[in-house]
Formats: structure tokens, C-alpha cells, sequence
């Protein structure tokens, strides 16, 4: 079952993201939405490209990765850190997309990046052209 809201770029989701390829992960949380297209054999659902999250370690930044301090918007509890090169893409429906805690209606969507935010905006894109120097694992 796809779910029926669009993601959009810049969107924080609940991802089961993988850790082997195929199989969704076993634990639920937080990944970053990079693009989203029409699923191919479904056009009322989606695929999306995904960027792996995690609030360990975030005092050490690698290329590729950038920090988001938790808020409201993003839906964030934890300081949290993005790679963007490590990122998937995945059907957006329920095998590998769970409902945000604490959102209603159910969606995955936890937040969105404030992208007016000048802050974020460059940490964005320089993890973005690092990400595009470095091979990915799609």
C-alpha cells in the first residue's frame, strides 16, 4: 500500500531504511527526503530517494553529511545528522515507510527542512556537491 500523501523534497520521513539490500530495516527513523518520482507501475503512488539519518555521533561530521538541530518543523527530537551519500531509493509505501509519532493524520512525514533558512540551506548544499564527489550507494 503506497501512502496517498505526496513527500516533497525536503521532507523528514519515518523510514525503515535498509541495511541490506532489498530488506527494510528493523528499526523506524527519521531519513530525508532527496527526490520523489511516479511509481512506475502504480501512478498513484511513489518512489523516492532517501538520505540515512542517525543522532549518534553527530559531533563528527564526514563528507556528505550535515547536522539539523531538532524543532517543531523538522520533527526532530534529537540533534540529528544526514548522509547524503549513503541514501536509497525506495517505493514510498508502508513496507518501508511508518507512521511519524505523534502525527496526525497517519503519515510518515515528520517535518521539513526550513529550507528558507540560510543556515541550512548552505549545509545542504555543501553536503550535496561532497555527496556528489564521493561514489553512492543506490
Amino acid at each position: 500500500m503506497y501512502w496517498t500523501q505526496r513527500p516533497q523534497s525536503g521532507d523528514i520521513v519515518q523510514c525503515r531504511f535498509p541495511e541490506e539490500v532489498g530488506v527494510p530495516g528493523a528499526k523506524e527513523r527519521p531519513a530525508l527526503v532527496l527526490q520523489v518520482e511516479e511509481a512506475a507501475d502504480d501512478p498513484a503512488g511513489y518512489v523516492v530517494v532517501v538520505a540515512y539519518a542517525t543522532s549518534r555521533r553527530t559531533s563528527m561530521l564526514f563528507p556528505g553529511e550535515f547536522a539539523v538541530e531538532p524543532s517543531s518543523k523538522n520533527g526532530l527530537v534529537k540533534l540529528t545528522k544526514f548522509d547524503l551519500i549513503n541514501r536509497r531509493v525506495l517505493p514510498y509505501d508502508a513496507e518501508w515507510f511508518a507512521p511519524a509519532p505523534g502525527r496526525s493524520p497517519e503519515s510518515p512525514r515528520r517535518g521539513r527542512l526550513d529550507l528558507k533558512d540560510d543556515t541550512i540551506k548552505r549545509r545542504l548544499q555543501s553536503a550535496l556537491m561532497e555527496a556528489k564527489r564521493m561514489p553512492a550507494f543506490l
